[in-house]
């Protein structure tokens, strides 16, 4: 997972905001899933969660993950390709445009354009989960 069960600790509170500290590990060179870490220079990666308690600077923390966040970015990045393709190839197979194209080009040409949809459609799902990845996916438990 991808914080599930990481112990870090609280680097600054502003009231809002809770930013936690954490070291890097080996695994953070084969990570895909880079979008809400951002690995330092100095081997850390620091992660802002909006502040749902009492933290304090230096305080002990784990992350608990809600929901499965790589199951749902691993669904945008192959499914919806993949369906969007599946869409356009049946399209272009069913549509009766066999006066203009043989039916196989026809079919190659909208699965194409399925292909290019789902471009779009998945850059604008990552945009928005990338939005709500704090309030949705990730919680700050202090470690006693």
């Amino acid at each position: 997972m991808l914080y599930n069960g990481e112990t870090g600790f609280i680097q600054s509170t502003d009231g809002s905001e809770v930013t936690v500290l954490f070291a890097t590990g080996d695994a953070c060179e084969t990570c895909g899933l880079k979008v809400v870490c951002a690995p330092g220079k100095q081997s850390e990666r620091l992660l802002t969660l909006p502040q749902a308690g009492d933290f304090h600077p230096g305080q002990k923390v784990q992350i608990e993950e809600l929901s499965n966040l790589e199951l749902h970015l691993a669904l945008i990045q192959f499914g919806l390709p993949m369906v969007a393709f599946l869409i356009g190839l049946f399209l272009g197979y069913v549509l009766p445009l066999q006066n203009i194209l043989p039916r196989e080009l026809s079919a190659f040409l909208f699965a194409c354009v399925g292909l290019g949809f789902s471009f779009f459609a998945a850059r604008r799902l990552i945009q928005r989960i990338v939005g709500i990845i704090p309030e949705k996916y990730l919680r700050i438990v202090p470690c006693v």
